[in-house]
């Protein structure tokens, strides 16, 4: 069990924000609780304003990251969702708010 190296976290986050330009990326799961193993992924909370089309973004990032090292798992929320759902039991957003660590903030 680990962590995620430094050096790919870096270019994980310059290759998102190269693309999608969010306002935050926040990791959490396994890697942030030194947990992963040889199969886990990197999961990130990409944080991002005026979000039209979510799914093409997702598929732009997850082209971005071929090749970054490190199997990743995006989810695309905007500060509103946020707001909105950051005490729903159930959702993503509560338990990446809680435990997770900002790694980038534009």
């Amino acid at each position: 069990m680990g962590q995620v190296k430094q050096q790919v976290l870096d270019e994980i986050v310059r290759r998102i924000v190269e693309v999608a330009q969010p306002e935050k990326i926040i990791m959490f799961g396994s890697a942030v609780r030194g947990e992963m193993g040889p199969n886990s992924d990197v999961d990130l909370l990409v944080v991002k304003s005026g979000v039209s089309h979510r799914g093409r973004l997702v598929g732009d990032i997850y082209m971005k990251l071929i090749g970054a090292g490190q199997a990743v798992d995006v989810i695309v929320v905007t500060p509103e969702d946020i707001e909105r759902y950051r005490d729903s039991i159930g959702l993503v957003i509560r338990p990446a708010l809680q435990e997770g660590e900002v790694i980038y903030a534009a």
